[in-house]
C-alpha cells in the first residue's frame, strides 16, 4: 500500500460512520449537540441564520442516552472481573496493573465495555514495550527489568482499516490501521501529532502527518509474535468483518428526536411569553417602522403612550393560546416514556435458543441480552490473556486460563410490567421522582451506589470529556492511545 493512501478508510469503517457520530455527539451532551447544528435540528423553511442560532442556543439536550449506557455499562463490573486460580502467576499479576497505568482488569475493562455497548463494537491491543535486543535477550531479562504485556484500548473510531483472511476455517488478521494522536512540546507550547499505527503478521509501521500535506513513515520494525495481538469485541451482531448495529441505536434516535422536539417546546414557550403588539389605523413606514396618521413615529416603551388620530384605530396584543404548549409538553413526557422502555430492553431475560442435547438435560436458561454480552466480554478478555501469555512465551491452555465477570443481573417479564406502570405513574405525577428512583434502584435498574440528589445535580450541568492517555512505547509501534473522535463534527 502506497504511503499517500495510508489514512484510506475501509468501506466497513465508512458505514459504521454515521451511527458513531450519532453516538458520539449524543455522548458529547448539549455542548456537542449544538456544534452539530442541522446534522440533528433541522433549519425550519425561511427561517433566517440568526433566528435559527438563536434557537439552538437555548436547546439542551436531556442526555438519556448517555445515562442509560452508564447504567447497564456499570452491571457487569458491580462485582470485580476474576481471573481463574489455574492461570498462572505471571498472569495473575499482569491483571492489577492491566495497562501499565495503574488500573485492575476491572477498572480497565468498565470504560472498554462501555465503547463497544455505545457503538457495536470495541478494540483492544496487547502490547509489548519497547527493549534493548542487546541488554534483553531472554525471559529472565524481561522479568530483571519489568518488561511485561499491557492493554491499550482502541476506540471503534479510530481504526480506519482491517482486512483478513480465513485459514484452516480460523479469521487471522492480516492488515490493520488506526489513528492515534501525540502530544509534544515544541518551546512552552505543545503540538498535536497525528500518528497512524499500521500492523501486520511480520511487521509493523508508524505514520506521521507532515503539515497539511501528506504522510511520513517514521518508525518501523518486526512482529515478533507472528500475527496481529488485537482483540474485537462485538457487542452488536457481527454482520461481517468490523461491521455490526450499536445495541442501543434506537434510543440514541429517540433521544434525538426528545432533542428536537424539546427545540420546538422552548421555543414555543418564547414566543407565548412575549406577546406581539398589533395596531390598526396606523400605516408602517417601507423600513418597516410604525406611523401615527399624521406622519409621526411611533415609541414603544414601558413609558410612551401610544395615540393615534383615527378614529378606528387601535392598539393590542396578540398573545398565543397556549394549546400548542400543552402539546409539547406531553410529547415530551410520551418520549421520555418510550426511552425509558427502550432503556431496559436488554435487560429484560428471556428463553435462549438451546440445542437438542440441552433440551433433553433442561430448559433453556433465561437470560438478556446484557447477561450475555458480559459473557462474550469475558471471553474478549480471555483471548487478549492468552495474547499476553504468547508475548510472555508461557503455555497456557484453554481450561487453566478462565476470565468470570458478573453475569447475576437482569428483569423478568414480570419485572418489566412492573417498571411500565412505575414509567405511566411517573410521566402522570402520580408519585414523586424520589419514589420512582428508589423502586429503579430496588429492582436492580439502578446501581446500588447511585444518589439521587447527587443525579439531581449532574442533570444541571455537563461532565468533562473522557481523554485519553498514552502508554509506554511499545514493540508495535509507540503503544500510544488513540485519539478518540471529536464530539462534533466528522467522527473521522
Amino acid at each position: 500500500m502506497a504511503k499517500s493512501d495510508v489514512n484510506a478508510q475501509s468501506s466497513a469503517y465508512k458505514g459504521m460512520l454515521p451511527d458513531w457520530q450519532l453516538v458520539l455527539d449524543l455522548m458529547g451532551g448539549t455542548r456537542a449537540m449544538r456544534e452539530a447544528g442541522e446534522r440533528h435540528l433541522p433549519r425550519h423553511p425561511r427561517e433566517t441564520l440568526k433566528a435559527y442560532r438563536a434557537r439552538l442556543n437555548r436547546t439542551f439536550l436531556f442526555n438519556y442516552f448517555t445515562k442509560v449506557l452508564g447504567s447497564l455499562a456499570a452491571k457487569p463490573f458491580a462485582k470485580p472481573v476474576r481471573l481463574g486460580d489455574a492461570a498462572p502467576e505471571e498472569l495473575q499479576a499482569l491483571v492489577d496493573d492491566v495497562d501499565r497505568q495503574g488500573h485492575d482488569l476491572t477498572a480497565w475493562a468498565r470504560p472498554v465495555f462501555a465503547d463497544g455497548l455505545a457503538k457495536a463494537f470495541t478494540h483492544f491491543l496487547v502490547d509489548f514495550p519497547v527493549v534493548d535486543p542487546e541488554k534483553v535477550k531472554t525471559l529472565e531479562d524481561e522479568q530483571r527489568v519489568g518488561a511485561r504485556p499491557y492493554f491499550v484500548h482502541i476506540p471503534a473510531e479510530a481504526l480506519i482499516a482491517a482486512y483478513s483472511e480465513v485459514v484452516d476455517g480460523v479469521e487471522r488478521l492480516t492488515h490493520v490501521r488506526f489513528r492515534e494522536t501525540e502530544v509534544r512540546m515544541a518551546g512552552y507550547a505543545e503540538v498535536v501529532v497525528e500518528r497512524i499505527r499500521v500492523l501486520e503478521p511480520t511487521q509493523w509501521e508508524v505514520h506521521e502527518r507532515v503539515g497539511n500535506g501528506g504522510w511520513k513513515k517514521v518508525e518501523s520494525g518486526e512482529n515478533q509474535l507472528g500475527f496481529i495481538p488485537l482483540v474485537t469485541w462485538y457487542a452488536g451482531e457481527r454482520k461481517a468483518l468490523m461491521q455490526a448495529r450499536p445495541p442501543l441505536l434506537d434510543l440514541a434516535f429517540k433521544n434525538v428526536e426528545h432533542w428536537q422536539s424539546a427545540s420546538d417546546q422552548r421555543n414555543v414557550l418564547t414566543v407565548a411569553r412575549f406577546p406581539m403588539l398589533a395596531a390598526s389605523g396606523v400605516r408602517e413606514e417601507a423600513g418597516g417602522e410604525g406611523q401615527s396618521e399624521d406622519g409621526g413615529k411611533l415609541t414603544v416603551s414601558p413609558h410612551a403612550l401610544l395615540t393615534t388620530e383615527n378614529p378606528q384605530g387601535k392598539f393590542y396584543y396578540v398573545e398565543h393560546g397556549g394549546a400548542a404548549i400543552s402539546a409539547g409538553r406531553q410529547d415530551l413526557e410520551d418520549l421520555k416514556d418510550e426511552m425509558a422502555a427502550l432503556g431496559i430492553e436488554l435487560l429484560v431475560k428471556r428463553s435462549g435458543t438451546a440445542t437438542a442435547t440441552e433440551k433433553s438435560i433442561n430448559e433453556a436458561k433465561s437470560q438478556s441480552e446484557l447477561q450475555a454480552m458480559a459473557e462474550s466480554f469475558g471471553d474478549a478478555l480471555e483471548l487478549g490473556l492468552h495474547f499476553a501469555a504468547r508475548w510472555m512465551q508461557l503455555q497456557v491452555d484453554d481450561a487453566s486460563l478462565k476470565v468470570q465477570v458478573h453475569t447475576d443481573f437482569g428483569l423478568t417479564e414480570q419485572d418489566k410490567q412492573d417498571l411500565d406502570v412505575l414509567f405511566k405513574a411517573r410521566a402522570k405525577g402520580d408519585i414523586s421522582r424520589e419514589a420512582f428512583l428508589a423502586e429503579l434502584k430496588r429492582r436492580g435498574v439502578l446501581a446500588p451506589d447511585f444518589d439521587a440528589a447527587l443525579d439531581a445535580d449532574r442533570l444541571m450541568s455537563e461532565g468533562p470529556a473522557l481523554g485519553t492517555f498514552r502508554p509506554a512505547p511499545s514493540a508495535l509501534g509507540g503503544g500510544r492511545a488513540p485519539a478518540a473522535a471529536p464530539a462534533s463534527g466528522g467522527a473521522a
